[in-house]
């Protein structure tokens, strides 16, 4: 898998990292204690990382990932590398939610290893969350591709589709959709190029503009990880493409180790 690393992550086992993440917690409850709970990530981050080294700690802080695939580059951050295996993600805010739950496990599977954590600082009490993974990267490269309600023929459907099938091999499956769609966008153009402001309409009445990717004046896309209520998801997608002047909308869903794609028409009658 095309990542950089600064140095080379090891995998720990269960048990050497829950005994590394006892005393990690012991320090992060002491820093909570004398310093409070109204201080920047930052400044919990250094606090943490000096504790980690004064007590023989390999620590490294804001550790870089950096993730490729042909042109395309983005660099993620590790908030702190503890004895090369360990991934903490470190976090000042009113409570723990679903991105940084992803953000960790998108770290945990570039690095193809099982186990990392959450801290948060600001809540009355630290915060603190396990998030673990089975998967390994060859789990992640194996998936089937499900196309017969995929439009053919047009050279926009087929490199929006060979770009993501291209993408899935080389960085695998279950990262954040954001990544894939990232680089669908640099693979177009670029955001500066492609996203665009769209009018939003309803029984011809305007309700104002929306910014989306289009990959023509008259076609937008959509990456999503739906697992459940797929026919629901695609209902609201057809009830947004109808409100708008766009054609077509062209769906990809990561459903586990499934590749859906969908082509979707505007089922309005000025849209051809």
């Amino acid at each position: 898998m095309p990542i950089l690393l600064k140095q080379p992550i090891k995998a720990l086992s269960e048990q050497a990292f829950h005994e590394l993440d006892f005393q990690i917690m012991r320090w992060a409850f002491d820093a909570h204690n004398q310093l409070g709970r109204f201080y920047d990530e930052k400044i919990y981050q250094n606090e943490l990382l000096q504790k980690c080294r004064k007590n023989g700690l390999v620590a490294e802080a804001e550790v870089k990932i950096g993730l490729i695939h042909k042109t395309f580059k983005k660099d993620l951050f590790i908030d702190l590398l503890l004895e090369n295996g360990a991934i903490y993600e470190l976090k000042a805010t009113s409570s723990i939610v679903s991105k940084h739950r992803i953000q960790t496990l998108d770290y945990l599977l570039l690095n193809n290893i099982r186990h990392g954590k959450i801290i948060n600082f600001r809540p009355m009490s630290v915060q603190h969350e396990f998030v673990s993974t089975t998967l390994s990267l060859a789990d992640r490269q194996s998936y089937s591709v499900c196309d017969a309600n995929w439009a053919t023929g047009s050279e926009t459907t087929c490199q929006l589709k060979n770009t993501i099938l291209e993408l899935l091999s080389d960085w695998g499956l279950f990262l954040d959709t954001a990544l894939y769609n990232e680089a669908i966008c640099h693979f177009f153009g670029g955001s500066e190029k492609i996203i665009h402001p769209i009018e939003i309409k309803k029984d011809g009445a305007l309700l104002g503009t929306q910014k989306a990717p289009l990959l023509s004046p008259t076609e937008t896309f959509c990456i999503s990880s739906v697992k459940r209520s797929i026919s629901t998801y695609k209902n609201h997608l057809q009830r947004f493409l109808n409100n708008t002047s766009l054609h077509a909308l062209y769906w990809i869903n990561l459903n586990n180790s499934e590749v859906q794609f969908f082509s979707m028409k505007n089922k309005k009658s000025f849209c051809p």
